[in-house]
Parts: structure tokens; sequence; C-alpha cells
């Protein structure tokens, strides 16, 4: 069953986290903000709520949301690792079950016979839960955390309000994307109200970049190619090693990308440990990257998306950029 008001997902989520005695919480592979603060935020929410459940990720996790409250409980996924006894699983900011990772891979045979709930904000969401809450028009699933518990009449404390918030902050770009809506600065007003540390939020996202970080950014910078509309880098497994960037500067990297003003789509590969390409894409209306990541099995927002090519960096770009300059004339 889909859903997607709070307001009415609200008793049947209640209901069905009231029978459940062991719960496990699950994002997506390569987790961002909003997938640890949502992650947390429901592991908060569920504690308050009487329930035990644990919080599990793919690592690595950001460093810039390393220390949210609660972090300390996230157990971090190895392959091959038992999951814990659970009778209800929470999957959040997910838009399938695969893009869990590993946790799916070898875990999917036992986590499809248990209960699942999938509260998402993907427009690519398949609706895979037996009940779940998926509103694409949410900024971010955090944001969409906070209007079901206000529903729920859930009484937040600073801990589970400085996830959410950190999650909203994140992927809003601080209220800057297309997505952005009254109910997001709504929401970050309720979540400081009710003691969200703004000032920590701020400092651990904006101001941490270490000095590899720094570096990592001026070569993938200065390595930009801008051609027809689109604006692409490659960052390799070398540069990353030769800086010591954490993984999260590619975040930053795409950032700088999107303020070129005559560009309408952007991209940025990443070459991953096993050889396969980690594509980063960003555009402006009217162009829908979304749509344009499912040809590889990616998917996420109209103007924030990514997907994993099966190729190698090199490949990818001769695959990928062509393309991309066609949807961008409107070819595609």
């Amino acid at each position: 069953m889909i859903f997607t008001d709070p307001a009415e997902f609200a008793p049947h989520f209640t209901s069905q986290v009231a029978i459940a005695k062991r719960i496990l919480i699950l994002t997506h592979l390569n987790p961002d903000g909003d997938a640890i603060g949502s992650l947390l935020g429901v592991w908060h929410a569920l504690r308050i709520m009487g329930k035990t459940a644990t919080a599990i990720a793919m690592p690595p996790v950001p460093e810039y949301a390393a220390w949210l409250p609660g972090a300390e409980q996230l157990q971090l996924y190895q392959r091959g690792m038992a999951l814990p006894p659970c009778d209800l699983v929470i999957m959040v900011d997910t838009a399938t079950i695969q893009r869990a990772g590993s946790i799916a891979e070898v875990h999917g045979e036992k986590l499809a016979k248990l209960p699942l709930i999938i509260i998402d904000h993907h427009m690519t969401n398949d609706g895979a839960g037996g009940l779940d809450l998926i509103q694409p028009k949410a900024a971010s699933t955090s944001e969409l955390l906070y209007e079901l518990f206000i529903a729920m009449n859930l009484p937040m404390d600073s801990g589970l309000a400085t996830c959410l918030l950190l999650g909203i902050t994140t992927d809003t770009q601080s209220f800057q994307t297309s997505a952005t809506s009254g109910g997001s600065l709504r929401a970050a007003a309720g979540l400081l109200d009710v003691g969200a540390s703004h000032s920590m939020v701020v400092d651990r996202v904006y101001n941490a970049l270490p000095a590899s970080g720094a570096l990592l950014m001026g070569q993938a910078i200065a390595d930009l190619r801008h051609e027809d509309g689109v604006a692409w880098t490659i960052v390799t497994r070398d540069m990353v090693q030769q800086t010591g960037a954490p993984d999260e500067t590619i975040d930053e990297v795409i950032q700088v990308m999107r303020r070129i003003g005559d560009a309408l789509a952007f991209v940025l590969f990443k070459e991953n440990r096993d050889g396969t390409t980690k594509i980063s894409l960003r555009s402006r209306l009217p162009i829908n990257v979304a749509a344009f990541a499912q040809q590889w099995g990616g998917g996420g927002h109209a103007q924030a998306a990514g997907a994993t090519i099966q190729k190698r960096y090199d490949e990818a770009e001769r695959e990928v950029i062509p393309l991309l300059k066609k949807l961008v004339k409107g070819e595609q």
C-alpha cells in the first residue's frame, strides 16, 4: 500500500511498528547526508516509541554526518555480515531495494520474507514495500519524516531534530534546489524550535573540508570540460589515493561545477575500487537526469541523480557524454 500523505500514513505506520519487537533500519549504499540523517532520525523516533531497533549503513559514512547524535549506535555493514534478528524492516531514502547494495545482494531472500516499510522522496521509487510513504515533492526524506513525526504527535528531542536538520540542509543544498518548498523551510524551523543544533550542522557540513579534499577538488576542476551545454570531469582512484581525500569530496566538486552559468547538465565520473564507474548527475530545469540515469539502473531526482556503470571511467565517459548532449539539445 502506497501513501503520499504523511498524515494518512501515520496511523498505519504506528500500528505496524507497535506489533514489531525488533526493527532493522536500512538506507542506500554510498549514503549521503539525507540517508544518514533519516536513518538515525528513524532510530531516534523508534527509541522514543520504546522500540528496539538497529540501524545499518553501507560504509563509508560521510565525515560531515559521522558526529550526529546516535551515530555511535550505527552498524557499518561488511559483506557476509549476518543481519541482526528482526521482524520488521524500515528502509529510508532508497528508491529500490537493490540500492541497499550488498546488503540486498547477500540477504535479499531473507529481507523479502519480512514486512517492509519504505519512506522515501525519490521519483523513481518502485514502491516495493508492503507499506510505503513515497512523496517525490518532498525535498528530502528527512523533511518527509518530520511531517510524519508531527502527524504522529511524536515528542521529538534535540538528537532526532539535529539528524533531520542535517538531512534537509544537505539534500536541499542549503535550500537552493528546485525541490525546496515552503514545507522545507517550515520543517527546518520546526526542528530548530525543538532543539536541533544549527551551528553544528553548518560547521560540519560547510566548514570542515580537509586540505586533502581541497587538493582533490583543485585537480578535478582543473580537468573540467564544457561543451554543448554539458560540463563534466573525472575523479580517478589515483587522484583519491594521491590526495588522501574523503569520498564526500565528490559532492563538493559537483557543487562547484553547478555554478557554471551556461551549462544545463553536469556529470562527475568517479572510478570505483572494483573498476566500475559511479556517475553523479545534476541539471537545471527542464533537464531530467533521473530518467536519464535509469538507462544504467540508477535514479534519483529530476535535477540530481546517479548511477553505477559497469565500465571503466573512460568508457563510461565515451558512452554518457554524447547521450547527455542529446538530452540537453532535446534530441533524446
